[in-house]
Formats: C-alpha cells, structure tokens, sequence
C-alpha cells in the first residue's frame, strides 16, 4: 500500500461546493481506499492504496465527486514520498515562526514549460518571493496571501495547468498525518 495525499481545489470556499469532510471521508472509503483521513475544510485527505498512478486516482476520485456531490472538484495527488520531497525542497529559509504563515506551496498537475516560467520571472524577487521545484510553486509572501497582488496574477492560466495552494503548515500536517497509520 501506498500513501497517498487527495488535495481537493476549491471545495467549501465562499460557500460554495461545499462537501462535509465526514461525507467526503465516505466516498474516499466507498472507492475501497484505506486508513482514510481527512485535515481542515479545504478538502485534504490522506489514505492508503494500491493502485500506483496518481493520475488514475484522481481521475477516479474526480468523477466519484461529480457522481456523490453533483459538481465537478480537481483533484491533485502526491504520494507520501513526493509531499515529503516538497518539504525537503523548500528553497526558502524560514527563520522566524511568522515565516511559517507566510509560506505556501501550490501543487500543480504537471511541471510548468520554460515559456510559462519565463512568463513569471519577473515576480521571483518582488516583495513577494516565488520559486519552482519540479510540480510545486513556492512563494513566500512578504505580509499575507490577501495582501499581495502576486495573489491576483492568474498563475493557473500563466502555467496552463491545474494548481492548488496549501500553506505551510497544513503542508507540513499532512505529510506528519501520512507517516502515521
């Protein structure tokens, strides 16, 4: 069995595509994953399986959304290893604890083009600070996400591809929930 993370785009946000984490615990367990656990209600879960492509499973667990819920979610996977590799990765030295609520990690669905990297060069050392390691995009924000117009540049259809964004912190809950069973 692998671990594997489930991180849900846009769910329970601003009151819409709202599914109760107890509800989505059960359809994750219905599709016969295992040591199934969920984290906040942003649509993160943890959960063992067999199966050894991340993109089968988040294709299975897309459609198994739409068929329970009624509305389409993306879902970006990351086996245990790799969200560990992210943590690793972090090209940002976080000395301060306040550095901690300031860091975010997107995940994207696929590695970025030297084209679309180019394209946000000029924001890798604004007030903001922005990397690329392999599918993560790591940006520190010099105060917070809402008050930052990093925020507002449409990174998604820049990089032409699926992202979402998890704080440090729940990063980092995630990949200490994954290493328990």
């Amino acid at each position: 069995m692998t671990t594997y993370i489930a991180l849900l785009r846009g769910i329970n946000v601003g009151g819409n595509k709202i599914i109760k984490m107890q509800d989505l615990k059960a359809m994750f367990q219905s599709l016969e994953f295992h040591n199934v656990r969920t984290y906040i209600q942003s649509g993160n879960v943890v959960f063992e399986s067999k199966e050894a492509s991340g993109t089968r499973l988040s294709g299975a667990i897309e459609r198994m959304i739409k068929e329970t819920f009624g509305f389409d979610v993306s879902v970006i996977i990351r086996s245990l290893e790799e969200l560990e590799s992210t943590i690793a990765g972090n090209p940002f030295d976080l000395s301060e604890k306040e550095d901690f609520k300031r860091l975010y990690v997107s995940f994207l669905a696929a590695e970025p083009s030297a084209e679309a990297l180019e394209k946000l060069r000029p924001y890798e050392d604004g007030p903001d600070k922005l990397r690329f390691v392999g599918k993560e995009m790591y940006v520190l924000y010099e105060i917070s996400v809402s008050q930052s117009a990093l925020f507002k540049v449409p990174m998604d259809k820049i990089l032409g591809t699926l992202i979402t964004a998890r704080n440090w912190n729940t990063v980092n809950k995630l990949a200490a929930m994954g290493r328990t069973v």
